[in-house]
C-alpha cells in the first residue's frame, strides 16, 4: 500500500458496501453492446479489466430504464427481464476481480435515441434535441423530424417512476451491489430539475422545490423497492454553465433533498447535456485544466453528510491525494482517466505514478468516436474495447526489430514489440522523441498532450531488450550491419509547400518552424489553409498577439478537425478576432506581401500581411523503405509513412495494430 496516496486507497462504506479504495469508475456510455443491447463478453471484458486494476467501485452506466429513453445506440439497458441474465454475468465476473459493481439508471427525455422510440421521446415541454443540428454533417440519413419529442403528461412521468423501480429491482436481482440514479448529462432527471429545460405549470414545474419534486419521487420509490440497507446513490449536476440553467446555490439545496429522499451518496459532475455550448463544460477537454469543478464538489460536500464522489479531469494520484486530504470531496470518479489506463488505482497503491498512461483531454477516441461509429476508443490506450483481443501475450520465438522513427507511430510499434518479448533497436535523427506530435503540445493549456510522448519514453527507458538511439540516422548500410529481422519504417511526413508564386519568399512559412519559434513573424499573419493544423496554429499565434487570417479553398474551416474540438477552436478564433476567408484558394503572394486568392469566378486581394504560415497538409517520407526490401525478410510502414499520411489517433492504433503482428 502506498504511503504517498494514504487517503486515495483506504478503504470507505457506503450503507454497508465497502469498498477497497476510493476510486471510482465514472459512468460512461461506451457502445460495446450488440443487437438488442443485450450484455456482450467485450462490455464485460471492458468494465472487469478496470476492476483488475483495483479500481474499487464500477459503476456500469449510461443504463436505460425505457426503450424510449435511451440517448444513443448500443448502450446495455434494464427495461425488461431479458437484460438481467447479462447483468449476472458481469457483476459475477467485477466480483471475481475484486470491485464493487453499481448500475447508473437513466431516461434521456429529450434526448432519447429516436429509431428506438419510433418518435415518441418524451421531455418536460416537448421540443428537439439541439446537437442534432450539429449531428447532420455526420449523420446525413438523419431527419429533424425524427428527434421531436412530446411533452410527457403527469401519468406517462408516474410510469416512468415505476420502470426505474423495475429497473433497479433487475440490478439488484442480477447481484449489483448498489444503483446510481443519474440526474446529469442532460438526461430526464436534470431536464426536470432545469429552468432551462423545464417550464411547466402543473407541480412539476416553476419553484425549485417543484422541479425537483420528480427527482424526489424516483428517489423515493426506488429505495422503497431495493429496502434502506441497500447502496442508493445519485448523480447531479452542480451547476449547467448556462445563464437560465442551474446555480450552485440552487444544486446545494437540492443535493440536501437528494439526501433525504434516500441517497446514500452524491455524485458531482457539471454541464447541460452533449450540446454545442455545453460539451467540453461536461468532458473538459485538455484547455480546460485539471480538476475545473472541484471547488463546487466541494461546496455541495459542506450541505450534506452523505459521502460525495468528485469528478472531471483528475488524471494523477497526487491530485486526487489532495483533493481527498483537503476535504473536498470523500472518493474521486475517473471516466476518461480510467480508460486510457484501466491500472491507474493499482498503480497508485504502489507508488507507480509516473507509470501511468495519463489522458489528454483529447476526447478524440472518447467523445467523438462515440458520436460518430458509436462506440468508444481512446488515442492513448487502443486496447479499449479490445481487452481481449489485445492483451500483450509473449512470443514463443523472439525477433530482432529495427524500428526506424521516433515519432508516436514507431515508439507504440517498439512498445508493444518490446512487451511481448522481442529485441527491439529505436532509432531517431532528432535528439529527442515524439516527431510531430510534439508540435500539438505547444500552444497554451495544450502540455497535457507531451503525456503521450513521455509516457512512450518512459516504457522504453524501462525495458531491458529495448536500445535507444537518438541522434541515429539510419541508412541501408547501418541495416545490413544490424541484420534484423523486421524493419518498422516509421519515418513520419514532411510539410508540403505547393508550387505557387511567391511561396519561396522567406516569410513564407511552415508548421513546425512557426511553432518552434524558428522563424521571425511579424504582426500580421495569414494562414494558409483552414485545416485542423491550420486553424490550431491560428489560434496559438493568436495567443501570441497576433492579427491572423485563416484563408482557405473549401467552403468552411476545420473540416478534419474532431467533433470535441472543433466545438472549442471554432469559438476560440470568433473570440479572438481572427478573419476567415473560405472558398478562396489562394493564387500568388506579390512581391509586396499582397495575397492573392480566387473569389467568386475573379482574383482579388486579400490584403497585406508580414508572415504568411502554410498548413496544407502533410506528405509521407518513406523513402528509405524501397532501398530495404531486399535488405531484410520483411518491412513495415506504420503512421505518417504509411501509403495515406494519418493523425495522431490513428497513428497510436496503426502501431499499436503492427506491435501485435510481428
Amino acid at each position: 500500500m502506498s504511503r504517498q496516496f494514504k487517503k486515495l486507497c483506504e478503504p470507505i462504506t457506503i450503507n454497508g458496501m465497502e469498498l477497497r479504495n476510493r476510486t471510482v469508475l465514472a459512468p460512461m456510455s461506451m457502445g460495446y453492446t450488440e443487437g438488442d443491447d443485450l450484455m456482450t463478453q467485450r462490455v464485460i471484458d471492458y468494465y472487469v479489466r478496470r476492476a483488475e486494476g483495483h479500481t474499487g467501485l464500477i459503476i456500469a452506466g449510461v443504463t436505460p430504464v425505457d426503450k424510449r429513453g435511451k440517448p444513443i445506440a448500443f448502450m446495455h439497458s434494464l427495461w425488461d427481464d431479458t437484460f438481467t441474465a447479462g447483468w449476472k454475468r458481469l457483476a459475477d465476473a467485477v466480483h471475481a476481480a475484486g470491485s464493487k459493481l453499481a448500475v447508473q439508471l437513466m431516461h434521456g427525455g429529450l434526448e432519447g435515441f429516436p429509431i428506438m422510440s419510433k418518435g415518441q421521446q418524451l421531455s418536460p415541454d416537448g421540443g428537439v434535441w439541439k446537437l442534432i443540428e450539429e449531428l447532420f454533417y455526420m449523420h446525413p440519413d438523419l431527419e429533424k423530424s425524427m428527434f421531436m419529442t412530446k411533452k410527457a403528461s403527469v401519468e406517462e412521468l408516474k410510469d416512468i417512476v415505476q420502470k426505474f423501480v423495475d429497473a433497479a429491482i433487475r440490478a439488484k436481482t442480477a447481484g449489483a451491489d448498489a444503483i446510481e440514479i443519474q440526474g446529469s448529462q442532460g438526461f430526464l432527471l436534470q431536464q426536470m430539475m432545469s429552468p432551462h429545460f423545464n417550464h411547466r405549470s402543473d407541480e412539476y414545474g416553476g419553484s425549485l422545490e417543484n422541479r425537483m419534486r420528480y427527482v424526489i419521487e424516483v428517489i423515493e420509490a426506488v429505495r422503497k423497492a431495493v429496502g434502506k440497507d441497500y447502496p442508493l446513490l445519485f448523480r447531479m449536476v452542480a451547476s449547467e454553465g448556462i445563464p437560465d440553467g442551474l446555480k450552485l446555490e440552487e444544486t446545494k439545496i437540492m443535493a440536501q433533498m437528494a439526501e433525504k429522499a434516500g441517497a446514500d451518496a452524491i455524485h458531482i459532475t457539471t454541464g447541460r447535456g452533449i450540446t454545442v455550448e455545453g460539451l467540453n463544460y461536461m468532458i473538459p477537454i485538455a484547455e480546460t485544466g485539471p480538476a475545473p469543478i472541484i471547488d463546487q464538489v466541494a461546496e455541495i460536500k459542506k450541505g450534506v453528510s452523505v459521502p460525495v464522489i468528485g469528478v472531471q479531469s483528475i488524471r494523477t494520484p497526487e491530485l486526487a491525494e489532495e483533493i481527498l486530504e483537503a476535504g473536498q470531496a470523500d472518493l474521486i470518479a475517473l471516466g476518461r482517466t480510467l480508460i486510457a489506463d484501466p491500472d491507474w488505482p493499482l498503480k497508485a497503491e504502489e507508488g507507480r505514478s509516473e507509470d501511468i498512461r495519463q489522458c489528454i483531454g483529447c476526447n478524440q477516441g472518447c467523445i467523438d468516436n462515440l458520436l460518430t461509429a458509436f462506440f468508444a476508443d481512446c488515442l492513448q490506450n487502443p486496447e479499449v474495447g479490445r481487452e481481449a483481443k489485445y492483451r500483450l501475450e509473449k512470443v514463443a520465438a523472439p525477433k530482432d526489430i529495427l524500428v526506424i522513427g521516433g515519432g508516436i507511430a514507431g515508439m507504440e510499434t517498439a512498445v508493444v514489440a518490446a512487451k511481448r518479448g522481442h529485441n527491439v533497436t529505436i532509432c531517431e535523427k532528432e535528439n529527442t522523441f515524439g516527431g510531430q506530435w510534439n508540435l500539438a503540445a505547444i500552444p497554451l493549456g495544450k502540455e497535457q498532450f507531451k503525456a503521450v510522448v513521455n509516457w512512450r519514453v518512459h516504457e522504453l527507458e524501462k525495458m531491458d531488450n529495448v536500445k535507444i538511439e537518438l541522434n541515429k540516422t539510419v541508412t541501408p548500410e547501418y541495416v545490413k550491419q544490424l541484420k534484423p529481422d523486421i524493419v518498422v519504417v516509421a519515418t513520419g511526413s514532411v510539410h508540403m509547400m505547393p508550387p505557387i508564386a511567391g511561396f519561396d519568399k522567406e516569410n513564407v512559412i511552415n508548421i513546425p518552424d512557426t511553432l518552434q519559434g524558428k522563424a521571425e513573424i511579424g504582426d500580421r499573419v495569414a494562414v494558409i489553409g483552414g485545416g485542423a493544423s491550420g486553424v490550431e496554429t491560428a489560434h496559438y499565434l493568436l495567443d501570441q498577439g497576433k492579427k491572423v487570417a485563416i484563408v482557405e479553398m473549401l467552403p468552411e474551416i476545420a473540416r478534419d478537425e474532431k467533433f470535441a474540438r472543433k466545438v472549442y477552436i471554432l469559438e476560440q478564433l470568433s473570440q479572438k478576432g481572427a478573419e476567415i476567408f473560405t472558398s478562396s484558394p489562394v493564387k500568388k503572394i506579390t512581391e509586396d506581401n499582397e495575397l492573392i486568392a480566387r473569389s467568386n469566378g475573379e482574383d482579388k486581394s486579400l490584403g497585406k500581411y508580414d508572415t504568411f504560415v502554410v498548413a496544407i497538409g502533410v506528405r509521407s517520407e518513406n523513402e528509405i523503405t524501397k532501398y530495404l526490401e531486399d535488405i531484410v525478410p520483411a518491412v513495415y510502414e506504420v503512421g505518417d509513412a504509411y501509403e495515406n499520411a494519418a493523425n495522431g489517433f490513428s497513428a497510436i492504433q496503426h502501431g499499436a495494430l503492427i506491435g501485435r503482428m510481428l
